[in-house]
């Protein structure tokens, strides 16, 4: 992975918005994974063709891309366990038809869903729940450029039993390289080493310590990060690499001069751990 992509999700900035794309250029970045800003709650903002345009226009100044949209406001207000049948069943499957519009228009070629939060996956009701909902908005992704990922800590065995019964080639794994070890105490690279790498559609990079997210530089923590380097090398994984740790939590433990000068920092590790 010679010519290695590196990313930064919105929400592990120090502001949101068009305006963090020409710092993100400075230190580096090649793109930047938008946030849903609150989904239905906001009435979806970014299906107002003005903010599109504000953010579009920041990406051809500055050539720093949106290679994915996280929809962490569709989680908070329960995501894939709102039952499917009820009002807010019905708000969610509305959420994602409506965000992948929003990708279509806005050329985005990835629809990120995490399971956090209000919308964490922590039954088997709640499984169930999240394969009816997929099963009933696949179809819409299927004459659509857009793809469509879903970020949990479910097994390998139960993405292959989800993807069975929703039946969608469109359907992806956004993959954590701290959440599994974080909520289920899983050892993220063993865990990766059991997924077929055509079925990941892009990774989120934390490194921390097992009670502390991303808090720490890649490589300094317990996450395995050399070794889910390793892993993907071997996988031939070529997608993006999204930074997700957290700057600005008080759990940061390097205390630079500026949140730019660890995001900086971050980047550089990250290139050059795939470019070795």
């Amino acid at each position: 992975m010679k010519n290695a992509r590196v990313a930064i999700c919105e929400w592990s900035l120090p502001i949101k918005g068009p305006a963090m794309f020409p710092l993100c250029k400075e230190v580096g970045l090649d793109g930047v994974q938008i946030d849903d800003w609150s989904s239905w709650e906001h009435s979806f903002p970014l299906s107002d063709k003005k903010v599109q345009d504000l953010y579009l226009e920041m990406v051809k100044r500055t050539g720093v891309s949106i290679p994915s949209m996280g929809c962490n406001g569709f989680s908070r207000l329960g995501g894939f366990t709102n039952r499917v049948g009820t009002e807010e069943g019905q708000q969610s499957i509305n959420a994602i038809l409506q965000s992948r519009k929003i990708c279509e228009e806005m050329s985005i070629p990835l629809v990120m869903f995490p399971c956090c939060w209000s919308g964490f996956i922590k039954t088997e009701e709640d499984l169930e729940n999240m394969a009816k909902m997929l099963r009933l908005v696949a179809p819409a992704f299927e004459s659509s450029p857009v793809e469509l990922a879903i970020e949990s800590v479910l097994s390998p065995q139960q993405y292959a039993d989800l993807f069975s019964y929703v039946g969608s080639n469109k359907m992806k794994i956004y993959y954590d390289t701290q959440n599994p070890q974080y909520f289920a105490s899983v050892y993220p690279p063993d865990e990766m080493r059991e997924l077929d790498i055509s079925t990941v559609a892009e990774i989120h990079f934390k490194d921390g310590l097992r009670k502390s997210q991303g808090s720490v530089y890649y490589g300094e923590g317990e996450t395995g990060f050399a070794d889910m380097v390793s892993v993907l090398k071997e996988k031939g994984y070529e997608g993006y690499l999204v930074i997700e740790n957290f700057y600005n939590k008080v759990t940061w433990s390097h205390k630079e001069e500026s949140v730019w000068v660890s995001i900086k920092e971050d980047v550089r590790r990250l290139k050059q751990a795939f470019r070795d």
